[in-house]
């Protein structure tokens, strides 16, 4: 009831920096926010950033937007057994936890795990994302090694609503509202989901299912001619049902186990002007609670906060022929960590854990004509934590009149320890290690774009090592706990992505992805496929709204453990091809039924060794648009 209250009372000060919805739609289209500390203009990247539109997200127009990220290349999804269980997001193999996730500007990541589980991220209106491949420390400090991900809310005026059912007892749901006059805005929205899910554990017992519900609300302000005020206020929760293994055999048991978990976002921005100055100023704040039980009993909690404060000042000069832009950053984030639990038969695991770092960031574009260079670096204080950590980046693009782009960029990153991998406690499997050493990347790509009329592509090649990778190792005691690798992890690539618009109301787009990804010892990393592959195709029928939306995504052949066998045994997760088929059919100018259908080939699915995935699924809603 506390968060609920603290949501209500976040809602009624928070504001969105709007003069009119039609300047945000026009920055949003020509600029990408994750690449820069200002938003950086399209034709200006000096890497690769894929960006996903309400149009592309209405191909699959799945609940859970983990599956929206197969349409970009260098992404893999792995999720532990059914929809809303742990869903982990890798790009260019690296870890889950080395890829930074916004949502509106705000870090989502979970401040316990370093993470984001992409299982509980669902039913919220995403209507754009931008996806960053490749360190983005020099930015945004530790865990953007993998890459940066940004998610951001539709705006649309008006009241929208959507209802949809299906296999599985699946009901999901939301409600949002957005008005905008000339200064001022708000808006808000709630949605739900629900699953029973399917028995994770292939043992044809009792099934896992799924739920979560989302209240978010935001506003916004024109401070006078040149300073906007903005905040955004979310409130989550979600119980995810899982099996475990409860006899240590090293397989999966059909076990009443349960994760309830609530988070809180809390973000407020001022941006404005002051002579030839641009300033955003941001003030973050994010809590996860998360409660486990065991046959419905509660066995442990943890609770990780994360607080976050910075300045960001820009200035732009120059003439016709030459930019230039720089900009600097300075930020400070606290997190706290708290874990209790009642099982003490193998030493107390209640603890109380804190982390502070301040970090100092600059950052300098420059365009000339048809070139364009930038370079960043950032300084990082972790208060006698960790070792202080320096990361830079730099890139380089020359557009050709022909319609091709050439750019490379290269850089380093850092990965600081989780609360989980120094602190965390499981009972009879796992310890945490206080001794652990921040993992440490260094990284370069080259790419082409081309584009022509009605068609463009982009070809990008990527190589990156990784040092000190935190892996789990296992003790004589036959305990878990986590340690750095001796050796150097190596990781290359090559990403292709097209588009082909053949009409004005057919987009057919697709990705191929090819991974190379190296451990120490020179055997694969688990969970990370060779290849993956989709193709996508979005079909406005008429100008009434009727649309119909297809896509085929392939995973290929990975590597994973199979812990049933002693010693545990390198096992071969089978490729498979997602297929899926959508409908939106308009019955009046703002009601349509909408038709989904999810793996129509039936395939086997399994990320994780030894957790099965959902079948085929059917589904039919209502839209009121």
């Amino acid at each position: 009831m506390f968060r609920l209250t603290l949501l209500a009372g976040s809602a009624l000060i928070a504001f969105t920096p709007l003069t009119s919805a039609q300047t945000l739609d026009e920055r949003r289209l020509d600029t990408v926010t994750v690449s820069g500390l200002q938003p950086v203009a399209t034709d200006t990247l000096t890497e690769d950033v894929a960006i996903l539109t309400e149009d592309d997200l209405a191909i699959r127009d799945t609940p859970f937007i983990a599956d929206q990220l197969r349409a970009v290349p260098g992404v893999a999804i792995s999720r532990s057994g059914s929809l809303g269980g742990l869903t982990q997001v890798r790009v260019r193999g690296a870890e889950a936890n080395h890829t930074l996730v916004f949502l509106d500007g705000v870090e989502f990541s979970d401040p316990v795990t370093g993470e984001t589980d992409f299982g509980l991220l669902s039913g919220l209106d995403i209507d754009r994302v931008e996806v960053l491949r490749g360190e983005q420390s020099s930015l945004y400090g530790s865990d953007a090694v993998g890459g940066v991900i940004a998610f951001e809310t539709a705006d649309t005026g008006g009241f929208n609503a959507e209802i949809e059912a299906g296999s599985r007892d699946t009901l999901n749901g939301s409600a949002g509202f957005n008005i905008a006059e000339d200064r001022y805005s708000f808006g808000g929205a709630v949605s739900g989901y629900t699953t029973d899910g399917v028995d994770s554990a292939g043992l044809d017992g009792e099934k896992d299912g799924s739920s979560n519900r989302t209240v978010l609300a935001r506003a916004g302000a024109a401070l006078g001619e040149n300073w906007n005020i903005s905040a955004l206020a979310t409130y989550r929760e979600a119980d995810s049902q899982f099996d475990s293994d409860t006899d240590f055999d090293g397989l999966l048991n059909n076990v009443d186990r349960e994760t309830e978990s609530e988070q809180v976002i809390l973000g407020a921005a001022l941006t404005g002007k002051t002579g030839a100055l641009d300033h955003i100023f941001r003030a973050n704040y994010n809590e996860v609670d998360r409660t486990n039980l065991a046959d419905g009993t509660y066995t442990d909690s943890t609770n990780g906060q994360r607080t976050k404060l910075s300045w960001s000042p820009s200035v732009s000069f120059g003439d016709d022929t030459v930019q230039h832009t720089l900009s600097a950053l300075v930020d400070h984030e606290s997190e706290d960590y708290e874990r209790q639990s009642t099982d003490l038969a193998f030493g107390d695991p209640n603890q109380s854990q804190s982390f502070e770092t301040t970090g100092l960031a600059a950052e300098y574009r420059v365009e000339i004509d048809a070139f364009t260079a930038n370079a960043s670096a950032r300084f990082d204080d972790n208060d006698g934590r960790f070792d202080d950590a320096a990361t830079w980046r730099t890139g380089a693009a020359y557009s050709f009149g022909f319609g091709g782009r050439l750019r490379a960029s290269a850089g380093t990153g850092v990965k600081n320890p989780t609360f989980t991998e120094l602190f965390g406690f499981y009972p009879g499997s796992f310890i945490g290690n206080p001794d652990l050493q921040p993992e440490k990347s260094t990284s370069w790509e080259i790419g082409w774009d081309q584009s022509w009329e009605r068609f463009t592509a982009s070809i990008t090649y990527f190589e990156a090592e990784l040092e000190d990778e935190i892996y789990t190792a296992f003790t004589p005691t036959f305990m878990s706990t986590a340690a750095n690798r001796a050796g150097d992890s190596k990781r290359s690539g090559l990403e292709l992505a097209a588009r082909w618009t053949p009409t004005d109301r057919l987009d057919i787009s697709g990705q191929f992805t090819s991974i190379d990804s190296e451990a120490d010892d020179g055997s694969d990393e688990i969970r990370v496929p060779a290849d993956t592959a989709s193709l996508a195709a979005n079909w406005r029928v008429n100008d009434n709204g009727l649309r119909i939306g297809a896509a085929l995504d392939y995973v290929g052949e990975q590597d994973d453990f199979d812990f049933g066998s002693f010693p545990s045994r390198r096992v071969s997760l089978d490729a498979y091809t997602l297929a899926s088929l959508t409908a939106e059919i308009p019955v009046t100018e703002r009601l349509a039924i909408t038709l989904r259908g999810s793996n129509l080939f039936d395939k086997d699915v399994t990320d994780v060794f030894g957790y099965r995935g959902p079948g085929a699924g059917a589904f039919i809603g209502l839209k009121l648009r």
